[in-house]
């Protein structure tokens, strides 16, 4: 059993990571709405993370390459008491594919193999930086950085921070109705330069107590030809 790293995308889904409007530029006008839902979404937030950490789920992962899709990884995942994520794994891991062929297929091919897993080293670092949003680059990205609102719906709202890490990347947090808190985070940024993107979409879902996780996290690279999917499932209450 190990300690997760930073590149999980299994996200405590409560505005501890929303900074109070305190924390925000004086010069920004925050729609009196908007306000009212952060500041709901903030009172709720510690009693929901601590029914999420009574649960254990199966977080599965599945990383597609240029349209093929890899056996998905399974793990059991459960809090630990310092609020760090422990996973188990289920099944063997999978192991890279050998090369085949003469000795310069078999080169080629491990190149090629060296590059996918550069390449899905390099965004995994780069979505470490984003998710989950740490409360403190958040405080500072919202002193620091422009910030907007975008209204997507009669009960929908989006707080939108623009060089959140990089120059020209944008990290949107989407607010659903007030029972319904966070409903989405979305990345936009890139790798070395803007010609080769990476998004990350985050969507929030509900247990039947009224506890919020993050659903279904998608990673899209498509320079790289690059698709990661990690889906949590099957809660259930985790043994003491």
């Amino acid at each position: 059993m190990k300690k997760s790293t930073v590149v999980s995308l299994m996200l405590s889904p409560v505005a501890s990571m929303l900074i109070g409007p305190a924390a925000w530029p004086q010069n920004l006008m925050i729609p009196p709405p908007l306000q009212g839902k952060i500041q709901a979404i903030q009172a709720a937030s510690r009693e929901n993370e601590q029914r999420l950490h009574t649960y254990q789920w199966i977080e599965t992962t599945t990383v597609t390459i240029n349209g093929h899709s890899k056996p998905p990884m399974q793990s059991i995942c459960r809090y630990a008491p310092d609020g760090t994520i422990l996973k188990t794994s289920l099944g063997a891991q999978q192991q890279p594919p050998m090369p085949s062929g003469g000795p310069l297929m078999r080169h080629v091919e491990k190149m090629k193999i060296e590059e996918v897993q550069e390449s899905l080293s390099q965004i995994r670092g780069l979505m470490g930086r984003y998710l989950p949003p740490a409360p403190g680059t958040l405080q500072q990205a919202f002193q620091t950085r422009p910030v907007g609102f975008e209204h997507n719906g009669a009960m929908e709202n989006s707080v939108v921070i623009h060089d959140y890490v990089k120059q020209g990347d944008s990290l949107s947090l989407e607010l659903g109705p007030p029972m319904m808190g966070l409903r989405g985070i979305r990345v936009n940024t890139y790798l070395e330069s803007v010609s080769d993107p990476v998004t990350a979409i985050v969507q929030f879902a509900t247990l039947p107590d009224g506890t919020h996780y993050p659903g279904v996290t998608t990673i899209n690279a498509p320079a790289k030809g690059i698709f990661i999917s990690t889906e949590q499932s099957n809660f259930s209450k985790a043994i003491q």
